[in-house]
């Protein structure tokens, strides 16, 4: 049997429309009428008990019925009593409740029972995400500041202050700018800076961006940015964010301030009759509507007329609902909207029909939620933009690995789009889908090797790792543990630093050869250089003992010899001197390469029967002319007779050889059976003052110019000089001369 309500109808719509369960028990604590919104949140919508059921049986049935939690657990309040009490419960369904017991005047007392289950998980979830965000601007390395418009310090992080270098406990909140600058001055922070820029301190960052760079007296260097914020405050950045000291206990006080508007639930409540007038309202509506209160028996026409005065619905009244101002009935259907006074009280406004033509207004001040609402918006956007702003991807993981947040550097950074990286992932969802896109690597077993490297737990492997991208870009990767049992990823692009870190080491190995090759021709040239002037000193002081002429002309030779080696030597060294500082000069002219070819052959008879080696020519008439350097072609010839003689051993044999060659121009080969060298080591033997044979105990002397003379010279002649060699097989040169009308110098 349902409860029969009060007598007075109006009281009776009221309770029944309230968004909160209502019992009312009289001085023997006997039920006299409960709403159907109490019945309803303790589960027994459809079976209530009758009015002179007692408190007890009333407090038992809804036990059983789980609306305090499981039975045995907390003990149920008292839904009567003499005394005001109250108790917030929760039922086996999670639903949360508090429940307010009230005495009435003369006896009797009536119980209220509020769901707040929305306010208590608002509270869980803005105190996690409070937390988390706390979480990554502790572990940011920058510094961050905030003032406010009176150039207060509001916030600031660990990172901040010891990177300005005010010390400890130099920098609190609220105190001004300029103290926090004199305390630096004071510190010795700020001798580096000029003088003018000590003085504009106070003006960094409050019309627009300043950003500058401040040495401190250790030598170390500060990056600072400062920049205007809404309201009026300043925003500081000092390096890298690494943590957000306050963050924590503002997130705590903006809970609690959230906490206390939704747990109070100020509703205010106004009644109409069918005639559209006042028939009841609460002090709590009055209160809302402080300055534009009603009477009971006003009616509406009237006070809309007020109102309308007053602005409270806008200019001219155009936000006025018309059915106030108009002839109409009361809006049959629930209805519900924001309202805003002038005075700055938001309002949502919650118009409820009743079966008799009239209307209930329930009013609730949402101002101070609207303002935290945005409050914190503008937060999560300040951090979010600072997060976005880093030069560096962050993300943040659970202690189960799903992906917090994350900024669209990291997405970009780990070859993901944004989408895919979003809050909730879990971190091997995000390397599944890292796979496939060709993140780790374009052959799948090799990706697989990769992700197997880094351990099959998800936190098992190194700290830190650096690892190529599929488009060469080198990303270093950083985990850092958070105390919570997650961990923030960070990834960085090191490509540029190690591409600066291997040309410097290039540079180096480069210097160290060139050391090595300097150090080595000069003690190459010494020892050229020692060998004739020993002869020279050693057959002048024969010929100054010596008085028989036919022994001091030999003694003479001897010495001619060596000096013309000298010479050699000199000349060789001058040549190598101005092709380096591109001065070679050459003499242009069209002749016959035959004579030359042969006159260098002749000249080497004498050393290649010294050797015991065969030297073949086949040099026939009528070669076609080349333009040239007669003189500098002699001298390449020379060289290269000079090292085909010298690196064939006895019983070997050297072939000079020419003929036409197609399309014009000639050919010069020439070719010896001597010790030869490996392919990769031609490109050196090419190299100035280099002998692949190093150290004063090698076989063959030399300078080591022979082969770099002869392709310079060449080179500069329009000459294409080749060398082909094989070890223990012989080498072979050819020069291809271009036809004397195509040929440059």
């Amino acid at each position: 049997m349902k409860a029969s309500p009060p007598d007075d109808f109006p009281l009776r719509a009221v309770l029944e429309v309230l968004p909160a369960g209502a019992a009312i028990f009289d001085g023997a604590g006997l039920l006299q009428y409960a709403n159907s919104g109490f019945w309803a949140q303790a589960g027994l919508g459809a079976e209530p008990l009758p009015p002179g059921t007692p408190a007890a049986e009333v407090t038992a049935r809804l036990a059983k019925a789980g609306h305090f939690g499981p039975e045995g657990g907390v003990a149920p309040p008292l839904l009567h009593h003499a005394r005001p009490h109250r108790q917030l419960v929760r039922s086996v369904g999670g639903r949360w409740h508090e429940v307010m017991s009230t005495p009435l005047p003369g006896g009797g007392s009536v119980t209220l029972s509020v769901d707040i289950t929305g306010v208590r998980r608002s509270e869980s979830e803005a105190v996690e995400h409070a937390a988390l965000l706390e979480a990554i601007l502790e572990r940011l390395d920058t510094g961050i500041s905030v003032t406010d418009d009176a150039a207060r310090l509001t916030y600031f992080n660990r990172a901040y202050e010891r990177l300005i270098g005010a010390g400890p406990g130099g920098v609190r909140l609220g105190m001004k700018r300029t103290e926090l600058f004199e305390r630096l001055r004071q510190a010795g922070e700020l001798d580096r800076m000029a003088p003018e820029d000590v003085a504009n301190l106070t003006l960094m960052g409050v019309k627009g961006t300043t950003v500058f760079r401040r040495e401190r007296p250790d030598g170390s260097t500060l990056w600072l940015r400062a920049r205007p914020v809404p309201g009026g405050g300043v925003l500081t950045e000092v390096g890298d964010v690494t943590a957000l000291r306050q963050a924590e206990q503002e997130a705590q006080d903006r809970a609690k301030l959230l906490d206390g508007v939704l747990s109070a639930l100020p509703h205010g409540v106004l009644v109409y009759g069918p005639d559209k007038r006042v028939r009841m309202v609460n002090d709590a509506y009055q209160s809302i509507m402080a300055g534009s209160e009603v009477t009971v028996g006003e009616h509406m026409r009237d006070i809309a007329a007020r109102r309308i005065a007053q602005g409270e619905y806008g200019p001219d009244g155009r936000d006025v609902p018309p059915f106030l101002v108009e002839d109409r009935p009361l809006p049959s259907e629930l209805t519900e909207r924001r309202r805003f006074r002038p005075n700055g009280t938001i309002m949502t406004v919650r118009i409820v029909p009743l079966p008799d033509g009239g209307q209930v207004v329930v009013m609730t001040d949402v101002t101070a939620l609207t303002h935290a609402e945005e409050q914190a918006e503008r937060r999560a956007a300040t951090l979010r933009a600072m997060l976005d702003n880093q030069p560096a991807g962050i993300a943040l993981f659970d202690a189960q690995a799903n992906l917090i947040a994350a900024n669209a550097l990291a997405a970009q950074m780990a070859g993901l789009t944004e989408e895919q990286m979003k809050p909730g992932r879990n971190l091997l969802e995000l390397r599944a889908l890292q796979m496939a896109a060709k993140e780790f690597g374009l052959d799948a077993k090799d990706a697989q090797t990769f992700v197997e490297s880094r351990g099959e737990r998800l936190l098992e492997t190194r700290n830190r790792y650096v690892r190529r991208r599929p488009d060469g870009t080198l990303l270093e990767v950083r985990t850092d543990l958070t105390p919570d049992g997650g961990f923030i990823r960070t990834y960085r692009d090191v490509t540029e630093e190690r591409r600066v870190r291997a040309e410097l080491e290039a540079a180096r190995d480069a210097a160290e050869a060139a050391s090595r090759t300097k150090s080595g021709f000069l003690a190459t040239m010494t020892h050229e250089l020692r060998t004739p002037l020993h002869v020279v000193i050693g057959f002048s002081e024969a010929i100054l003992e010596e008085s028989r002429p036919e022994l001091i002309r030999a003694h003479a030779a001897e010495v001619l010899a060596a000096g013309q080696q000298l010479l050699n030597l000199v000349d060789g060294l001058l040549e190598a001197t101005r092709i380096e500082a591109g001065t070679l000069f050459l003499r242009e002219a069209v002749f016959d390469p035959a004579p030359i070819l042969r006159a260098a052959a002749l000249a080497r008879r004498k050393a290649v029967k010294e050797a015991g080696i065969d030297l073949c020519l086949d040099v026939p008439e009528g070669l076609p002319s080349m333009r040239g350097d007669a003189a500098r072609l002699r001298q390449v010839l020379d060289a290269l007779l000079s090292n085909a003689v010298k690196f064939t051993p006895a019983g070997g044999r050297v072939t000079l050889s020419a003929s036409p060659a197609d399309g014009g121009g000639s050919l010069i080969t020439l070719a010896d059976t001597g010790i030869g060298m490996a392919p990769e080591n031609i490109p050196r033997a090419f190299e100035a003052f280099t002998q692949l044979e190093a150290g004063l105990d090698r076989r063959y002397a030399g300078s080591g110019l022979g082969l770099y003379l002869a392709r310079a010279l060449t080179g500069a002649m329009g000459i294409d000089l080749t060398l082909d060699s094989t070890p223990g097989q012989g080498t072979t040169v050819t020069l291809a001369v271009p036809p004397a009308d195509e040929a440059t110098t």
